[in-house]
């Protein structure tokens, strides 16, 4: 992960307390919806309707937290989502590199150049959204 993420994750995590956080979920909701409801699920579940279609079954992301004693561990998400586990030995994932996908649209907006503008975010802020968002939607065990 990029060290500019790791200086502005924490500082961003503290906004959650903010009247921010309804409108940081809101966007993390449609960026999940848009994203990742195909394989998660529209409730993060893990029954999207491609998951005929899957290897293996998408992971229930309202367990998260319950799957890490009871914390939800945002930096590992953050590094999960960011590269797909790439970082790390964990076999086989059908799960995009979205960090990579997301670069990729902010490029092809812009130009190869960069010269262009967007309107897109960052692609750590569009992964920071869905971060905050997976938060919201943890259900206890």
């Amino acid at each position: 992960m990029l060290k500019s993420a790791k200086i502005v994750f924490p500082v961003l995590l503290g906004f959650l307390s903010l009247p921010v956080a309804a409108l940081s979920q809101e966007i993390g909701k449609e960026a999940f919806q848009a994203n990742c409801a195909v394989c998660h699920g529209t409730d993060g579940k893990g029954g999207g309707p491609i998951l005929d279609y899957l290897k293996s079954a998408p992971s229930d992301l309202t367990r998260i937290s319950e799957r890490n004693g009871g914390q939800f561990p945002a930096q590992q998400v953050y590094d999960l989502i960011a590269d797909a586990g790439q970082t790390r030995a964990h076999g086989t994932s059908e799960m995009p590199i979205w960090g990579n996908r997301f670069n990729a649209e902010i490029i092809a907006q812009q130009g190869e150049y960069g010269g262009g503008q967007t309107d897109m975010p960052s692609a750590q802020a569009r992964i920071l959204e869905l971060v905050f968002f997976l938060a919201t939607i943890q259900e206890a065990g």
